[in-house]
């Protein structure tokens, strides 16, 4: 019966350390709401945008790391489009005018969309936002967001907290920063051509 119990004992202790390895992706404890830089305000409600989203990480479904025992935590959910969704509603709550015939393409590559578990979750987030008005780029740049969570060991609400904050707060950077605005407006307030004159 001791040998049973201790057997039982020793099981719960190994389930309860053992490492997280696939994650449900959900939005948690991060506003979705920003309040973007004025000039970008005005931007999105002049110009209406499309947008999208690609990941161009080197593995996509990786979404974190835990330092301790190198295992790779992995996602069976599709990065792109989470991220998109979550770009989309801050995009829409800024202003944009999302649904129109678009004016002007807001593409973003996901460079980095990661944790890193050790001490604390260490959330990462790079996107390069690129805006078109035609088959060329026009303007690109890239954001960065970061995020530290404490909490218990291999808790995917950890996870999913640090991945939140920092997708958050590199849209956040992207919604105040006047090249934006510039980017989105450049081709109307491009110079227009000179009539050519007329013959005498």
């Amino acid at each position: 019966m001791r040998f049973l119990l201790a057997a039982v004992v020793i099981a719960i202790a190994a389930c309860g350390s053992s490492s997280l390895h696939t994650l449900n992706l959900a939005w948690r404890d991060a506003d979705t709401t920003v309040k973007p830089a004025s000039s970008v305000g005005q931007a999105l409600a002049t110009v209406p945008v499309g947008f999208g989203v690609r990941d161009v990480r080197p593995d996509p479904t990786m979404v974190g790391t835990d330092e301790e025992n190198g295992t790779v935590v992995r996602t069976r959910d599709n990065v792109a489009q989470y991220c998109s969704n979550r770009l989309g509603e801050m995009l829409r709550n800024a202003g944009a005018r999302l649904g129109e015939q678009p004016m002007a393409m807001i593409e973003a590559d996901l460079l980095e969309f990661r944790v890193a578990e050790g001490g604390t979750f260490k959330g990462l987030a790079r996107i390069r936002v690129t805006v078109r008005h035609g088959a060329s780029p026009e303007w690109s740049k890239t954001y960065e967001g970061t995020s530290t969570r404490w909490g218990r060991s291999h808790n995917p609400e950890n996870y999913n907290e640090a991945l939140s904050n920092s997708l958050s707060e590199a849209v956040e950077k992207l919604l105040k920063d006047d090249d934006l605005a510039s980017a989105l407006m450049a081709p109307a307030a491009a110079p227009q051509p000179m009539p050519a004159p007329q013959g005498t």
